[in-house]
């Protein structure tokens, strides 16, 4: 059953560095259809919460750079459900914005707040946790974290330590540590444990909640619109946030929630979930062969004595290579990329030389 109380936020404003040099800056991967089924990372997300949230209530924040890409893939959005950030940051300035944004439509709103660049298996699980999480925050003061079971250490995910059992009728604890990012041999302490659950980035709250929470982040932007004692026009907001929204404020709606509020409690759940925010995770998704090698949808690949190999090329082109293990290879406009594919601080490395070099068209 849909409640019309009920938003949606999307946070699809990231360039998608990791992802480089496949994903670029003017035209990251949420915008991306990467494993060839025909719709993107963005509209595929968009989908899923279409069949739980109102469609009117979705709002998609995103960087001002990206918003006709939005419209071309979401044309069912109209233009007030799209939140044009100024500058690109990190995500818990966007969603202060629309929080604030939607407080003025329905003060008494319960909020998702969800990535654009996930990947869910289990559709019906999915609906069906998502509206038992809103069903439990519209009767509880706390902000509710999705988690994922792990399956695997990996080392791009976070970590979220399950505390007290806090609901009989559904596994929720209260959230007890969050480890960011874990070394290897932290990562498989906490899975060989069975107290942690990956981040999924998924959270789910009741919007004074999350307001008191965020306009400690953004007190300029909160003082000046609760000034007004009215409902801004569109034109008047964009003004509002571009005069006011924190250029330097680079952190995460992640940490501001798990490393900084205190009742935040979190679900074990089983749909199916990964992210696609490094090569290294999206090997995992992508389909292997028998040695593990995962190949792009339309390229070609001769490979002998290859394992665990991420290669990613446009449709049509031939790959060759012999005795390569764990390796990235991917080419996209004009950049040939080869290099560990676990090794994140070797991709920044190149890309940081790219922006310097030939007035960043590289990235």
């Amino acid at each position: 059953m849909i409640k019309h109380n009920d938003y949606c936020i999307i946070l699809a404003g990231g360039s998608g560095k990791r992802l480089w040099p496949v994903s670029r800056q003017i035209y990251p991967k949420q915008f991306m259809d990467l494993f060839g089924i025909g719709r993107s990372l963005l509209q595929q997300t968009y989908d899923r919460f279409a069949e739980i949230i109102p469609p009117e209530h979705i709002f998609v924040a995103t960087y001002a750079g990206y918003v006709d890409l939005v419209l071309e893939q979401l044309p069912e959005l109209r233009r007030d459900q799209i939140l044009e950030e100024p500058v690109q940051l990190s995500t818990a300035p966007p969603v202060a914005w629309a929080a604030f944004h939607i407080e003025q439509i329905d003060p008494k709103a319960n909020i998702i707040v969800s990535p654009a660049d996930q990947i869910i298996i289990n559709q019906e699980r999915f609906k069906e946790d998502v509206r038992e999480g809103l069903n439990y925050v519209e009767d509880h003061e706390e902000i509710l974290a999705l988690g994922a079971k792990p399956t695997m250490p990996n080392t791009s995910y976070g970590y979220i330590q399950k505390g007290e059992l806090t609901s009989e009728e559904a596994p929720i604890y209260k959230v007890k540590s969050f480890s960011e990012k874990p070394s290897e041999e932290y990562a498989r302490m906490f899975v060989d444990c069975g107290e942690f659950v990956w981040n999924t980035g998924l959270f789910l709250c009741q919007l004074p909640t999350l307001t008191r929470r965020l306009e400690q982040l953004m007190p300029g932007v909160a003082e000046h619109w609760r000034e007004e004692k009215r409902v801004l026009t569109a034109e008047e907001e964009r003004r509002l946030i571009n005069q006011y929204y924190p250029a330097s404020l680079r952190i995460s709606i992640d940490l501001v929630i798990l490393d900084q509020s205190t009742n935040v409690c979190v679900r074990e759940c089983d749909f199916g979930w990964a992210d696609v925010g490094s090569w290294d995770s999206v090997r995992n998704v992508m389909k292997k062969d028998v040695d593990g090698n995962a190949v792009d949808k339309g390229a070609i690949a001769m490979l002998s004595n290859c394992k665990d190999n991420v290669i990613s090329v446009p449709n049509g082109t031939l790959v060759c290579l012999k005795d390569l293990s764990g390796y990235l290879v991917a080419m996209q406009q004009g950049v040939i990329v080869v290099c560990p594919n676990n090794n994140t601080d070797i991709l920044r490395t190149y890309i940081n030389q790219a922006q310097m070099d030939d007035e960043g068209k590289f990235v």
